[in-house]
């Protein structure tokens, strides 16, 4: 008696289901956003090394290479991404960027939710570790808030750079697609751009600096801004969360802060060129206006410093998080104040989160010296500081793309495939992903949430 093929097929992939899920039940929750960002490069690698997605002179490694970045939303490319990849490979570097933007987890809540009540459990739990939230933000209401503030902001920013790509000449297919791309790339903070030099040949559209930044913008400073304006406009809270506040203050101070010290330091840069590269390396956007080559070398290291703070808790962008430098601050701050609690606005920050803190920071600091250290090792003909500036973005999901990447070894890529995929987890999550197992989670105190997420 003759099997229909499609039955078979679909007991199959049901099968496969089933013991997937079971498989990750039996991971802790920082192994399993790993597997998950695994996972989604490992599916982005195998459609791009497909014969029509790209001209036919990438690599396997370098699709590999393509995916992690998308993935990660970091935007390195070892090849030059405008030009390598047809129209179907960019749309797969898209959808690989949206699901690493919005995160792994908030992707796939909507399938995990719709299983067992036991699996329920465990994806919630998962969901609170890759989102550190403030207790006055409800999961629920984040999680609403991550897929409706997306969908609205990106749409917006696909319409207005629509509108400038159609004005300038494209055609209405090629305006959309180009708008659409750009605006879904600067929200997820993956700097990944359909133009060969990044955004230089838009240099002097107010529109593109106006538009790319404010959407990085709206994307690194997190979701849990986004929910607690949500939470204030329907009046369900009076005042906006300490996380929030803080996030707001520190992102606006430094973009400031390191604008000036790029006109500072770079004499013919103008006040929109240095606001944008401010941006794009504080959110961790990756785009630049200005050839990188034409910085000065402590405006580099200055830019350096900002992909190393990053973002903000549950948002796009990548690095330590802008709560955990404003920790640093306030313990170096109340130390030489010679206070007896650590404060900030007015607030004693919770210990549990200086812990955290400093442990992210001391983290990152190993793996980035770790990722210099290997790539010295496989890279020993290229300059040291480019070397420095290749991990520094690759770790910081920074991905503001020099010449360097491509002269990089086939080892010296698969390090920096590593540094991009550890700083989308986190350091944090990555090492305890590494040192924890599932048995050992009932064993610990688990600290109730404080009104601050690091």
């Amino acid at each position: 008696m003759s099997t229909n093929p499609l039955l078979s097929l679909i007991r199959l992939l049901r099968t496969f289901l089933r013991k997937y899920a079971l498989f990750v039940l039996r991971l802790s929750p920082h192994q399993s956003i790993v597997q998950g960002i695994l996972l989604y490069t490992f599916v982005g690698w195998v459609i791009l090394s497909l014969p029509f997605m790209d001209n036919g002179h990438v690599s396997l490694l370098d699709n590999l290479f393509t995916a992690a970045s998308a993935a990660s939303t970091t935007g390195m490319t070892s090849v030059n991404f405008a030009q390598s990849y047809t129209f179907f490979g960019k749309l797969v570097v898209l959808l690989l960027v949206q699901a690493g933007g919005i995160g792994y987890m908030t992707m796939s809540s909507f399938i995990y939710l719709s299983f067992s009540r036991r699996l329920r459990h465990r994806h919630t739990e998962v969901l609170n570790t890759e989102f550190a939230l403030p207790r006055s933000v409800r999961l629920h209401d984040f999680l609403r808030a991550v897929i409706l503030f997306t969908g609205f902001v990106e749409t917006i920013g696909a319409v207005f750079l629509f509108n400038y790509f159609y004005r300038h000449g494209y055609g209405l297919f090629e305006a959309a697609w180009y708008g659409i791309f750009h605006s879904v790339s600067a929200f997820c903070t993956a700097g990944f751009s359909l133009f060969p030099d990044s955004m230089i040949q838009l240099a002097d559209s107010k529109t593109i600096n106006i538009v790319i930044s404010l959407l990085s913008l709206a994307g690194a400073m997190g979701f849990i801004v986004v929910t607690d304006l949500f939470n204030r406009l329907l009046r369900r809270t009076q005042e906006f969360s300490y996380t929030s506040k803080i996030i707001v203050v520190f992102t606006l101070g430094a973009l400031l802060m390191a604008s000036f010290i790029l006109l500072l330091t770079n004499p013919g840069l103008t006040p929109a060129a240095a606001l944008f590269q401010a941006t794009a390396a504080l959110t961790t956007a990756g785009f630049n206006t200005v050839p990188m080559a034409s910085l000065s070398a402590c405006s580099l290291l200055l830019v350096m410093a900002l992909m190393s703070v990053g973002g903000s808790p549950s948002g796009t962008g990548g690095g330590i998080k802008t709560t955990a430098a404003t920790c640093l601050l306030a313990i170096v701050s109340s130390h030489l104040l010679g206070r007896k609690h650590i404060t900030f606005l007015g607030r004693q920050i919770p210990l549990f989160r200086l812990y955290m803190a400093t442990s992210t920071s001391i983290f990152y600091g190993f793996m980035l010296f770790l990722t210099v250290f290997l790539l010295t090792w496989s890279e020993r003909s290229l300059p040291f500081f480019d070397l420095l500036f290749e991990a520094a973005a690759a770790l910081g999901t920074g991905g503001i793309d020099t010449p360097t990447t491509a002269l990089l070894s086939p080892v010296g890529k698969l390090i920096i495939i590593g540094a991009m995929l550890v700083g989308r987890v986190g350091v944090i999550t990555f090492g305890m992903a590494l040192l924890k197992h599932h048995g050992t989670d009932d064993a610990e105190e688990v600290p109730e949430r404080e009104d601050l997420a690091v």
